[in-house]
């Protein structure tokens, strides 16, 4: 047997002899927030011995310690249906009101339901070990109250929100983007009351890696001193009474699982048969500096403005399961998917199920004696229908939704008749028109062309144009070159909210094409804030001159970038404008950041070290040419 053991900060490997642990679990429980307090108590109420470790003081994590009382999409279905009507119920016969679901209450049902069930809680609690033999988990020790303490378990649970548990032991995991490994912005909620109610606003307040105890502490800190947590007056209608315990964290580390799931499955239709659960949302980035984003992220939401396109997306067992483990999983956000995805894949109802199934994949484990992998799926589905985990309804695939709490408007399919794409294209709300071109492929693209030439139909000639270089289509470039030039001011309404200039993205598009003859005026952008005065329409995503230009300015670096790969030899021309304009001390570039209008973020550092670290790929590249 191996003791995996966190000291100072690194993972230290060492034998060890049989152990006699005192205690034996069927399940163990590690971190007990949005999911790993479903797993539990489901876990428990299924006839389980189970452990719940959790370093906090409650349960609920990010719904309880971190204020999110609200739910922003997800699917319904499941316990936790049943712990929020009590919530609701014991918040209208004597607690105090508060909007959305009562998190002081909701920490006191959880333990509750916990406790009856019989699950063993151990807060202040801190995992520092795993015992491991082969690929299967033997137990695990932590440090609380008593000190250091180790049990033994059959199944353990990674619920830690960030794969600690399962990156401890080795299993393999990324995080964040991947030009610079930035996860999404996190959040400092504030609690007050408000008409005699409990109410809770949040601001986003930067990037933080949360896996570096240093950047963390620095977050919370900086995060609890901005001006909308400590303002210059406090009035007698707004009274604060405290920030929440937990940040706002948004993303952390993904598992590499004994199957992935990614947003190219989703948009290419390679989704599961086998779901534990549905999740569903759309793939909301809150970040500003989408420009850094995939490729297909960009694709997506810049080329076709589909940010506030829903999807639902079916979440198979082997997401859970760490590769190469027999019996450990992860709940919560921390499953097998990809930073695109991660935008969607997060929800509070959606991981509150991913609790739920792990439990009941537990169960089957244990009841078959199975590694993990192998559970049949017809022995867990069952049991996933019947606590409402898993809802075929559930599955609408894309939704055209107008806002968080419209259930009304149906799932919808993409165009295939090349007259429903033209009335689309012609639209103001193109992108689902754009896309359905981009399936369909070059069968459709002879139309598209034609219809790019209408010089009397704008919206159709331009948006055909997207619609033919979002396949790679060259004929694309003197229309995309048009909107650049003449700095197109139309923002479409395909979404509800962070739809993208057709100025900007259509420079998205020219990088994606390699147009060699743009990159002067590029420069010429990125040298000219002044010319740059707020036009966009969308409000939320754009909110002043200095952050309209960043979008300008981003799109033209990541596209100047993008054509220098084929074309090296303007790498030296490119790199002799933009690094002193970088370096520059006095170089500042602010964005806003969800959801004041006010408050501003230096993206100055964002944009150096993505710089610097192209030039030195590049310089790498020159030496071993």
């Amino acid at each position: 047997m191996m003791l995996y053991q966190r000291e100072q900060g690194n993972v230290i490997t060492k034998p060890s002899e049989s152990t006699a642990f005192i205690q034996t679990y069927d399940v163990i429980v590690v971190g007990l927030g949005t999911a790993g307090a479903i797993a539990a108590i489901t876990a428990a109420r299924n006839g389980l011995r189970v452990l719940g470790l959790e370093r906090l003081t409650a349960m609920g994590g990010a719904g309880t310690v971190g204020a999110i009382v609200g739910y922003y999409y997800g699917s319904k279905g499941g316990l936790f249906e049943e712990i929020d009507t009590e919530v609701h119920h014991l918040d209208s016969v004597g607690y105090t009101k508060a909007g959305g679901i009562n998190a002081e209450l909701k920490k006191y049902v959880l333990d509750q339901h916990a406790l009856d069930a019989g699950v063993s809680l151990k807060f202040e609690s801190t995992v520092i070990g795993v015992y491991m033999e082969g690929a299967a988990a033997q137990g695990v020790r932590w440090i609380g109250p008593c000190g250091v303490e180790e049990a033994r378990c059959h199944i353990l649970i990674d619920a830690s929100g960030d794969a600690e548990i399962t990156t401890m032991i080795g299993a393999a995991s990324k995080m964040g983007r991947a030009i610079d490994g930035k996860v999404q912005p996190y959040s400092n909620p504030v609690i007050s009351i408000q008409n005699e109610a409990v109410r809770v606003f949040y601001t986003d307040s930067g990037y933080v890696d949360q896996t570096n105890a240093s950047d963390l502490s620095q977050a919370i800190i900086r995060s609890a001193c901005m001006a909308t947590h400590l303002p210059d007056r406090f009035e007698e209608s707004c009274k604060f009474l405290k920030l929440a315990p937990q940040l706002g964290i948004r993303e952390g580390r993904f598992i590499e699982g004994e199957e992935q799931v990614t947003f190219a499955n989703v948009l290419e239709d390679r989704l599961s048969d086998q779901p534990l659960f549905y999740a569903y949302s759309n793939i909301d980035n809150h970040g500003k500096d989408i420009a850094f984003e995939s490729e297909l992220q960009q694709d997506w939401a810049v080329a076709a403005s589909m940010w506030g396109i829903t999807m639902s997306v079916p979440i198979p067992l082997g997401a859970i399961i760490p590769k190469g483990y027999d019996n450990v999983m992860v709940a919560g956000r921390s499953l097998a998917i990809d930073h695109d995805l991660a935008a969607c894949v997060r929800m509070k109802r959606d991981m509150q199920k991913c609790g739920e199934a792990a439990a009941l994949a537990a169960l089957v484990a244990i009841q078959d004696q199975l590694p993990l992998r192998d559970i049949p799926y017809a022995r867990l589905k069952p049991l996933l229908l019947r606590n409402g985990c898993l809802r075929p309804s559930n599955h609408v695939r894309f939704k055209e939704s107008l806002s968080t709490q419209d259930d009304s408007i149906t799932s919808f399919g993409w165009l295939t008749k090349h007259e429903e794409i033209h009335e689309g294209l012609r639209s103001l709300k193109p992108g689902i028109a754009i896309w359905s071109s981009k399936r369909i492929g070059a069968a459709i693209n002879a139309t598209l062309r034609g219809w790019m030439s209408q010089q009397d139909d704008e919206h159709l000639r331009k948006n055909s144009a997207f619609a033919l270089a979002l396949q790679g289509d060259a004929s694309a470039i003197p229309v995309l070159r048009e909107m650049m030039r003449e700095r197109d001011t139309f923002v479409p309404q395909t979404s509800r909210k962070y739809n993208q200039v057709r100025g900007y993205a259509s420079i998205y598009m020219l990088g994606k094409l390699k147009d060699t003859e743009i990159v002067t005026e590029l420069l010429d952008i990125m040298l000219n804030r002044e010319q740059f005065v707020n036009l966009s329409t969308d409000v939320e995503f754009i909110n002043h001159n200095d952050e309209y230009f960043f979008q300008y300015f981003s799109f033209s670096l990541m596209a100047l970038f993008r054509i220098a790969e084929q074309h090296p030899e303007i790498r030296k021309s490119i790199a002799e404008v933009i690094v002193p304009l970088v370096q520059d001390p006095e170089f500042s570039i602010m964005v806003t950041l969800k959801p004041t209008k006010d408050l501003n973020f230096d993206m100055a550092e964002t944009v150096r070290s993505i710089v610097l670290e192209q030039l030195e790929r590049w310089q790498t590249e020159a030496v071993h040419s």
